[in-house]
């Protein structure tokens, strides 16, 4: 065993120390760096009697390594031997420097204890080889880096910006090139650094991807349509009014002796419970709608053979509703029927609206609607907006509330509550749309009517909720509610018709847990859907502002928090938050100017101008 004397130079942990003083059981270093500690003889590794003047100890110029493996090749030199022959002295030094040389394990191999020979050429020949394809590696990530930090990639740097672009994405919480950046690993950092480098552009929208929703439809085969008996009311004028480029009409309106009658588009006599369309249908419990484009719950193909007027006849489940005289909405008949529709845009029914049969459906629908206000029906009017992104444009269309629209959407909730009622009333279990009254606290007292108030009105508002037990939908002012007019775009619609089909055709019904079940998985993706569609849309609001530098509108002074202010800008339906504005009253309005708008990271300021 070597003699661990004062100032003998030692290995701890892979560091140099040295020896300050030996007692019976314990040796004390002082270890490179300054720090001591107090070790057993076994827990350290003799190298040189010293003394060592320094700690790590000087290092020499590197041998000729190819005249060192002459001189020893075929041979094991004790480790002194070895070090005298290497650096031609016997020094703290020349000792600390060949044990890094051994160290380092491409010309030698061997230990401080049993000594150094010289590795075989070709083994020496891999490691060299393998040093350069390393150190070279490193040269080119050290240019890359250089690269990125100064903007200028070049065409072969694409493919290592995947990994930022998995964390921009989502789908990866670290990256090692942002790691060596110093850029915080988060989908926003990583977007903003795409966009500086030029791998994205502003028309990369991350947020699909982020939620793990697909954008692929859904390709599962529908079959063709049952034979079945199917009341003709081919012979009723019939209307489906939707937006200019509307792609799934799957409602429609007539008039026939003073009952309203809304004809649906009935997927489901193909997308039966259960069945490949259906589970698919649930999985993703609605349609997304987002500016690039749709997609969609059910199979394309469902649009083409069930959308209403997309052929000369369509198949649907049609309800005849009676609206009474103090504006109640009544079911009468509900049968599957054959009808022949008209698209109309809202455009186009507004210069129809003198004519049958709007002419008709107006007086009815409007005791409709008045009962709904006398319920304590809340009619928010707020501003909203169309998104399209096209041919790398965005363009963004305010839609304002017109008596057409308030038409269809009224003849709709004639629908949903005359069914609702219907079913409740004979024990059938249904998705039922309920909402609690809004919270009273919620509604500052004094707030002058405008978009101030309407937006106070909808914060005060709890989210509705769907159920297969009936209750009021105090947002709508019905007794009860059930969503039966869309079955192409939302599950819970879908999941309606199929058991309105099996009670039209004396059927056992589906059970209420089987809705449960089937409502729970379908309403947690149609959230998700919902959420995303959100976050799609302020993204492509920023995208907007960032490629109108300068913008400037009017905004509404709409919520005050403390020094907290809420702007809403009609023109965008968009809201911002700013700090000034300390006399601007509640539901004043103000002219703005936007600053900055940053996609990557979710923000568009503005200043008051």
């Amino acid at each position: 065993m070597p003699s661990f004397n004062p100032g003998a130079l030692v290995l701890y942990h892979g560091k140099s120390a040295c020896v300050t003083a030996v007692t019976k059981d314990k040796i004390e270093i002082r270890i490179e760096g300054g720090n001591t500690k107090s070790v057993r003889a076994k827990d350290i590794e003799f190298l040189h009697p010293g003394p060592a003047a320094s700690l790590p100890p000087a290092v020499l110029p590197a041998p000729d390594a190819g005249e060192l493996i002459e001189l020893i090749e075929g041979e094991q030199l004790p480790f002194a031997e070895f070090a005298e022959l290497a650096y031609g002295s016997r020094s703290a030094a020349a000792f600390y420097s060949a044990w890094l040389l051994l160290q380092d394990g491409t010309c030698f191999t061997g230990s401080v204890e049993n000594g150094v020979a010289a590795r075989p050429r070709e083994e020496i020949e891999a490691a060299l080889a393998a040093a350069r394809e390393k150190e070279e590696k490193l040269r080119r990530r050290a240019e890359l880096i250089d690269r990125i930090r100064s903007g200028a990639l070049l065409p072969e740097d694409l493919p290592a910006m995947r990994e930022i672009e998995q964390v921009a994405f989502g789908e990866s919480a670290s990256s090692r090139l942002l790691k060596e950046l110093d850029i915080e690993p988060t989908p926003q950092k990583a977007h903003a650094l795409l966009l500086r480098l030029g791998v994205w552009d502003l028309f990369v929208n991350p947020h699909p991807r982020r939620a793990g929703v697909g954008l692929e439809d859904p390709s599962c085969p529908l079959g063709t349509l049952p034979d079945e008996e199917r009341t003709d009311l081919t012979h009723l004028a019939a209307l489906a009014i939707d937006d200019e480029g509307s792609n799934d009409p799957d409602d429609a309106v007539s008039c026939e002796d003073g009952l309203l009658w809304v004809h649906v588009a009935d997927p489901a006599a193909l997308v039966t419970p259960g069945s490949e369309a259906d589970g698919e249908a649930m999985s993703r419990g609605e349609n997304l709608y987002l500016p690039e484009g749709i997609t969609h719950m059910l199979p394309p193909e469902a649009t083409g053979m069930f959308g209403l007027g997309l052929q000369a006849e369509s198949p649907a489940l049609s309800f005849a509703i009676r609206i009474t005289d103090d504006g109640e909405a009544v079911l009468e008949k509900m049968v599957l029927s054959r009808v022949r529709v008209e698209r109309l845009t809202y455009e186009g029914a507004a210069a129809r609206w003198e004519e049958s049969p709007l002419r008709e459906l107006r007086p009815m629908l409007e005791r409709f609607k008045q009962n709904r206000r006398a319920a304590g029906a809340l009619f928010i009017d707020l501003p909203e907006v169309k998104i399209k992104v096209r041919e790398r444009e965005v363009a963004i269309t305010p839609v304002g509330i017109t008596p057409e629209r308030e038409l269809v959407a009224n003849a709709m909730l004639a629908a949903g509550s005359a069914v609702a009622r219907y079913a409740d009333e004979h024990g059938i279990a249904l998705p039922f749309a309920t909402q609690p009254p809004p919270d009273a606290a919620g509604l500052p007292e004094g707030i002058e009517p405008g978009l101030a108030a309407m937006f106070a009105l909808r914060r005060s508002c709890p989210p509705s909720v769907v159920s297969t037990v009936a209750s009021p939908h105090a947002g709508l002012g019905l007794p009860c509610y059930a969503r039966v007019t869309s079955p192409l775009r939302r599950y819970g619609d879908l999941l309606a018709h199929q058991q309105l089909r099996r009670i039209i055709r004396g059927e056992e019904p589906l059970s209420m847990e089987y809705l449960d079940e089937r409502l729970a998985a379908a309403e947690r993706e149609a959230l998700a859907r919902r959420r995303l569609e959100r976050q799609s849309n302020e993204f492509w609001t920023q995208v907007f502002l960032a490629l109108h530098p300068g913008y400037e509108s009017e905004a509404f002074m709409v919520f005050r928090q403390d020094d907290r202010l809420t702007y809403l800008i009609p023109e965008l339906a968009y809201e911002f938050k700013n700090r000034f504005g300390g006399k601007i009253a509640l539901g004043e309005r103000v002219a703005v100017q936007l600053t900055r708008s940053d996609p990557a990271e979710g923000v568009a300021n503005f200043r008051i101008v």
